[in-house]
């Protein structure tokens, strides 16, 4: 398990704070108070559970009222999990959430990751302080060396201090040469006391005699005693072996079976990971490719589904279609203006029409003004209509005024009417041009005369000049008439001099139109390539022949189609995608099928059911030779011998009852010595003499019972003692040679090389330098003790990682280093840290900062 993220709701003076932990090895600094230690208890809270009512004290609840509670990201075998626990009862609620699917699993699997581990287990072998190292420097040779072993074996000091505690209670029953001990102390006063009694028996003969029976029946109730003693304790064996009969028989069969072994090639642990491993991934991926398969399936149903008649044409003049909805792309203002033209036409010839109908022009008249050139004949009667104005103005009598003999000229046209109008521009220019005021007048004077004689020109004509020119409505009218006769128009001149604005109006409209015509055909003829274009599907859309309707028809089936068409892309692509997938998974499982079969190939199996079978047999045959050792610690040599002697369990059960039968009869033998002693000294009593004895007696008793209770305290002690050495032994022997292999590459790390070898011999450790030379712990100085307790620390912890992998933490354990040991510290733990997460607490950053990236370090506080 590695932890990758921490995020803390609220936690004693943490409120909704993250911390990235990906770095297999991570430095957390901070000062004193800034929050490390509730830091690390929150981890191990989140793991194994929040502290209860019992002690309040670390149930870090947040000052500020935030929520109680956090969340992990981990990864392991299983995958990536967030592992959130807020308040709630039995150590909080805690939710398992995967990352990659955001399903949540079972809260069970917490446990099943972390294994037997309980926080009392983990804060005593993963986490690691100054105190652990402090403690080392406390202990005696001999209990230093106790104390190693523990530690190699059970990753704490736990197993050693356990027996330390078995030793001091025994101590403190019973020592050899002690005083002070309470079994030494009652002894003496038992002792004390018989020489009491023994002074008062002697005083007198009848006394001496009586005493000598009660004496020798207590010598008989002493034998009796001993043999019911010994009675009892074969009977306890007797019972002790009927109980171990179903261990006795259990260790027969391992011991049978140890001998039926197979010689077959040993597949490792790491062999069948590998296998299992490869397994799983080739499993993983036939689900892969079973997935896409079943994609693909769908995608082909969904495919059949929306498929229709006009997707179908167009897939099969897919590119003919294409390049004609290319084309209206590129076509689109083209067509866009050949619609309104036709919307500018059609309006065009609506109000020609409605023209022709306010006029009341009818078919003829329509046709003749086609053929009639409608501008020569507006000109005409325009010319038609200002002769009539000038006629109209000379009829009218004209009041001159007399004049002199002498007869005035009147202007005549041509270029003296020219010449006067030039003059009046000038006058005028001048006028406006001038700023001297004189000459303003003189221009102003000028001015008034031209046009005076202007307007006699224009007004006044001689008789002599109207007879010269001929009349123009004569020639108009005539030229009129023929026009008019041509065009086969019988509309009269009167009507058309009247209605010259509206012929006026006609000429416009038509020239308009023909214009408009004009340009929708040349219009036309650019859309002439879409007609073209759509020759191919005319008969299967029905294409209209009219331009616009055409397109329009095209342009639907296109808005139709398209979105089909895409889909059927998107379809297309995605079966393309699932089909490349599907290849990939079946390559990959190809090569893992054949990786598999080479990988079982080398253990001499044929197949993976073999394999597994095998490895199963080899793993039943490793347990039982852990239960066959286990129980050979059960059944003692003494133990063994009783239950080889005896056949079968029939025979053991009539012997535990023939036990107990003469148990019971030396008990009624004793419970009749008891009545014979107790009658003399009824009788010692009735002499009225030594009152005092049977007190004594009395009191001596109960000194003997007390006795007797405090050495079967002190027995049953070192018994603990005894079976904690056999523990040790037996663990020493199973799972120590492992981690000592693995602890002596650390301990010549952190020594510089210095010491090569770690050696275990007889229960004892020995350490062999560069020179081959040999020493005992207790040679060794308080550093290079240091640098061997914490070699075999986490060597356990690293061969225990094997199959639980819980991050490794260590609590201000380098303050007191030095440089160097230091650095083969940090050089140390970033080896280990390859395959077991390091997490460090630590207010001196100063002598590491150097020597880790910046990554590996977070500051908090």
């Amino acid at each position: 398990m590695k932890i990758i993220a921490v995020k803390i709701y609220g936690f004693g003076k943490w409120s909704n704070v993250s911390f990235d932990l990906q770095q297999n090895l991570k430095f957390i600094y901070g000062d004193n108070e800034a929050g490390k230690t509730t830091l690390r208890t929150f981890i191990t809270s989140i793991l194994f559970g929040f502290a209860t009512k019992r002690t309040p004290v670390e149930q870090y609840y947040p000052k500020d009222g935030s929520k109680y509670g956090g969340a992990l990201t981990i990864e392991n075998d299983d995958g990536q999990f967030v592992i959130e626990r807020v308040k709630g009862s039995h150590g909080g609620k805690v939710t398992l959430t995967e990352v990659k699917t955001g399903k949540q699993w079972p809260a069970s699997f917490l446990e099943k990751w972390l294994g037997p581990v309980t926080l009392k287990i983990y804060n005593e072998i993963y986490c690691f302080d100054q105190d652990s190292l402090h403690l080392i420097g406390l202990l005696q040779p001999e209990e230093l060396e106790k104390s190693l072993l523990s530690v190699g074996t059970s990753g704490s000091q736990k197993i050693f201090e356990i027996q330390a505690i078995i030793q001091k209670k025994a101590d403190e029953l019973y020592k050899p040469s002690g005083r002070v001990p309470l079994l030494n102390k009652l002894l003496k006063q038992y002792k004390q006391k018989k020489q009491v009694i023994n002074e008062i028996r002697t005083k007198t003969s009848i006394f001496s005699e009586i005493s000598r029976e009660i004496f020798q029946k207590l010598k008989e109730k002493e034998e009796l005693e001993a043999q019911i003693a010994d009675c009892n304790t074969k009977t306890v064996q007797l019972q002790k072996a009927k109980s171990l009969w179903p261990t006795y028989v259990q260790y027969q069969e391992l011991n049978n079976k140890r001998t039926e072994q197979s010689d077959a090639v040993e597949i490792t642990a790491a062999n069948y990971r590998e296998v299992e491993e490869e397994e799983l991934t080739l499993n993983t991926e036939k689900k892969m490719l079973q997935l896409a398969e079943a994609k693909i399936e769908t995608l082909i149903e969904e495919k059949q589904r929306f498929e229709s008649a006009d997707l179908k044409y167009y897939n099969l003049h897919e590119e003919e279609f294409e390049n004609l909805f290319q084309l209206l792309n590129t076509a689109n203002g083209t067509i866009q203006r050949f619609s309104q033209l036709k919307q500018q036409l059609d309006y065009l010839q609506q109000e020609q029409d409605q023209l022709a109908e306010k006029m009341n022009w009818h078919a003829e008249t329509l046709q003749a003004f086609s053929k009639l050139n409608m501008q020569r004949l507006l000109l005409l009667l325009e010319q038609d209509k200002s002769a009539e104005k000038r006629e109209n103005i000379g009829a009218q009598p004209l009041t001159r005024r007399k004049t002199t003999d002498k007869a005035v000229t009147i202007p005549r046209e041509g270029p003296a009417f020219f010449l006067e109008g030039g003059l009046a521009i000038i006058f005028l220019l001048g006028l406006m041009l001038l700023s001297n005021g004189s000459l303003k007048l003189i221009m102003a004077a000028g001015l008034m005369i031209t046009g005076l004689l202007l307007y006699i020109q224009l007004v006044h004509k001689t008789p002599e000049r109207k007879k010269e020119i001929p009349r123009a409505d004569n020639i108009n009218t005539a030229e009129i008439t023929s026009m008019l006769t041509v065009a086969g128009s019988k509309l009269p001149l009167t009507s058309l001099r009247t209605e010259q604005a509206e012929l006026r109006q006609w000429l416009e409209l038509t020239a308009k139109i023909r214009s408009n015509k004009n340009d929708l055909q040349e219009t036309k003829k650019q859309l002439a390539m879409i007609m073209h274009q759509t020759i191919f599907g005319e008969e299967e859309l029905k294409l209209s022949a009219d331009t616009l309707q055409r397109i329009e028809q095209v342009q639907a089936f296109r808005r139709k189609v398209a979105p089909l068409a895409r889909k059927q892309r998107e379809h297309a692509h995605l079966i393309d995608y699932y089909e490349q997938e599907k290849r990939k998974r079946l390559a990959q499982v190809t090569q893992i099928t054949e990786q598999i079969k080479k990988t079982i190939a080398l253990t001499g199996c044929r197949d993976i059911t073999i394999f597994k079978k095998r490895y199963a047999m080899q793993q039943e045959q490793l347990s039982d030779k852990i239960k066959f050792t286990s129980l050979e610690g059960q059944l003692d040599k003494s133990m063994l011998a009783i239950l080889e002697a005896i056949p079968n369990q029939t025979d053991l059960e009539l012997k535990c009852q023939q036990q107990e039968q003469k148990q019971i009869t030396l008990q009624e033998q004793l419970r009749k010595i008891i009545t014979t002693v107790t009658e003399q000294r009824v009788r010692l009593e009735q002499l009225g003499q030594y009152d005092q004895l049977p007190l004594l007696e009395q009191e001596l008793t109960n000194l003997q019972t007390e006795i007797i209770e405090q050495a079967e305290d002190w027995v049953a002690f070192n018994a603990a003692k005894q079976w904690l050495k056999r523990i040790l032994e037996l663990s020493t022997q199973s799972s120590l040679p492992d981690v000592i292999q693995l602890a002596q590459q650390y301990f010549s790390y952190l020594t510089g090389k210095h010491f090569e070898k770690i050696i275990l011999s007889k229960g004892r450790l020995k350490l062999i330098n560069r020179e081959q030379v040999a020493y005992e712990v207790g040679e060794l100085s308080r550093a290079t003790t240091e640098q061997l307790y914490i070699a075999l620390r986490f060597a356990f912890i690293v061969k225990l990682n094997k199959k639980y992998r819980l991050p490794l933490m260590i609590d201000d354990a380098l303050v007191n280093f030095d440089k160097y040991r230091k650095e083969a510290m940090i050089a140390l733990l970033r080896k280990i840290s390859k395959e077991t997460q390091v997490l460090c607490f630590t207010i001196d950053i100063e002598t590491i900062y150097d020597k880790v990236s910046e990554e590996e370090i977070l500051m908090i506080g």
